[in-house]
């Protein structure tokens, strides 16, 4: 009674099935997400664009407070080339929401009654 297993080397059969499939915009979005889930970046990924340009796909990918940007070669699959920046500021320095204005006039209109009235009791 002995059985006598043969190991197909695993290599071969996923090379084979991963050279076969043609690249589009998900795979290569799901292979620039997973290498940046592979040096570190775990959480917040947010693809934003993939673009093909002479055979090398560019997926852009946001990371919280950076900003990513992974080259794909569409004939090999390999990422070629990737950088990562921080975010640059695209909001101005000072922005007030519709809540944050009306707070701040309730805010002036309390302190100018107060003092109104603090002024009158004091007859000034």
């Amino acid at each position: 009674m002995s059985a006598v297993l043969q190991k197909k080397p695993p290599g071969v059969i996923a090379s084979a099935t991963h050279q076969s499939k043609k690249l589009n915009a998900e795979t290569v979005t799901v292979i620039a997400t997973g290498f940046l889930k592979r040096i570190g970046h775990k959480g917040g990924l947010k693809p934003k664009r993939v673009s093909l340009e002479e055979g090398i796909y560019t997926v852009e990918v946001e990371i919280k407070k950076l900003n990513a940007i992974i080259r794909v070669n569409a004939e090999t699959q390999e990422i070629t080339a990737y950088e990562i920046q921080p975010k640059g500021e695209e909001t101005s320095f000072i922005s007030f929401s519709p809540k944050t204005i009306m707070v701040i006039m309730v805010m002036i209109l309390a302190v100018n009654a107060a003092l109104h009235f603090a002024f009158r009791f004091l007859g000034l």
